[in-house]
């Protein structure tokens, strides 16, 4: 059965909505949030893709998807979340669009949560939206320690 104004050879070349993330593969795939759109967006979009959990695994995670919270330090949600990324992990973190961060009582510029995840050592590779409301940053470690297995905590021992 055709769908009703779609062309089918425009239907095959439409992605998933899950297929911006970059998902894992077969290998787990994790997302820790709370806020009620951060949950909803979860389900809605990545379905059994991606587990919901309230902590990480000790890692090291291939995928992981965090909302950032506004009551915490950004410094060590980026140093915890460094640590258990596998070298060629991927880190997603959410935060509210600019003109809802007021609303959503999220003291945070993307600007604060970008140089926070680059001071913990990660880069910056993606933007994705997320929902209406909340977009997507995906961190990476950098491709020149992922070669050497080393790790920036090592070096500022």
């Amino acid at each position: 059965m055709a769908h009703v104004g779609i062309v089918p050879s425009r239907m095959a070349r439409m992605a998933a909505p899950w297929a911006k993330f970059s998902l894992p593969g077969d290998a787990p795939a994790y997302a820790r949030g709370q806020s009620p759109e951060f949950v909803r967006t979860v389900r809605e979009v990545f379905g059994p893709l991606v587990e919901p959990v309230r902590d990480f695994p000790a890692g090291p995670l291939l995928w992981a998807l965090a909302e950032v919270r506004g009551d915490g330090s950004l410094p060590t949600f980026f140093r915890n979340l460094e640590k258990k990324l596998a070298p060629a992990g991927s880190l997603w973190v959410v935060l509210p669009k600019k003109p809802f961060a007021p609303e959503l009582g999220f003291p945070y510029t993307w600007l604060d949560v970008q140089k926070a995840g680059l001071s913990a050592g990660l880069v910056d590779n993606k933007i994705a939206a997320f929902s209406p409301r909340l977009t997507s940053i995906r961190f990476v470690i950098p491709v020149a320690r992922r070669k050497t297995g080393s790790s920036r905590r090592t070096a500022d021992s």
